[in-house]
């Protein structure tokens, strides 16, 4: 008999696709069965998470992070959040839902920054302890849309993001990275078109989450 996957599911995608939004959708409709979810975001999920989100989010001349420090301060979170608060929810047979996971390193710092994918898996590895998502949902949408949606973000927000101020052709390389991890594993990542209506985003999300789950 096929072991159920982890009730661990996670939200990947490029700037303003849409991953808050749906996880929002899909932790609504899992409540509404009665089930236990916890919802993360990384970086963050803990204390020491939430304050090198803070780090890695800043944007600001006096702080610039070299490629390599931010590859290791996302893999710093990760660790925490894998084994302070992830990996007990699950025991508690909870569901756990996340913005980004190990994925997100494969796509921005593999596909954006150029570090050896072979590398990234292995550090991957290390900061999971072995803990693999369930399912991902990748949320892929066109780069002008996204810098629509960013730039819409940016005028009701007075902070900025760093990352978000990278060039176009650096997303284009994380939209290529993302859509590349879901050619080599279908059965746990699932492309989802992020560009049509939010509704239809979300009942497809579930009807997916319903039928790997038998929900």
């Amino acid at each position: 008999m096929r072991a159920e996957p982890l009730r661990f599911i996670t939200f990947e995608g490029s700037e303003g696709a849409g991953k808050s939004t749906q996880i929002r959708r899909l932790e609504a409709r899992l409540l509404s069965l009665g089930e236990t979810v916890l919802t993360i975001r990384e970086p963050g999920g803990t204390p020491l998470g939430e304050r090198l989100r803070r780090l890695l989010k800043e944007s600001s001349p006096e702080l610039t992070l070299s490629p390599e420090s931010e590859l290791f301060l996302f893999l710093a979170s990760r660790a925490q959040v894998v084994r302070q608060t992830i990996r007990p929810a699950l025991g508690r047979a909870s569901w756990v839902l996340s913005d980004r996971f190990s994925d997100s390193t494969l796509a921005y710092q593999g596909g954006g920054r150029g570090f050896s994918p072979i590398l990234l898996r292995s550090l991957n590895e290390l900061a999971c302890a072995g803990l693999s998502p369930g399912i991902t949902f990748v949320l892929d949408l066109s780069l002008s849309e996204a810098a629509a949606r960013i730039a819409q973000r940016k005028q009701e927000s007075a902070q900025g993001d760093r990352i978000e101020e990278e060039p176009p052709e650096f997303f284009e390389r994380v939209r290529s990275a993302y859509r590349d991890l879901a050619r080599l594993e279908p059965d746990r990542i699932r492309l989802i078109d992020a560009g049509r209506p939010e509704d239809e985003v979300a009942d497809g999300i579930w009807e997916i989450v319903s039928h790997v789950f038998g929900l």
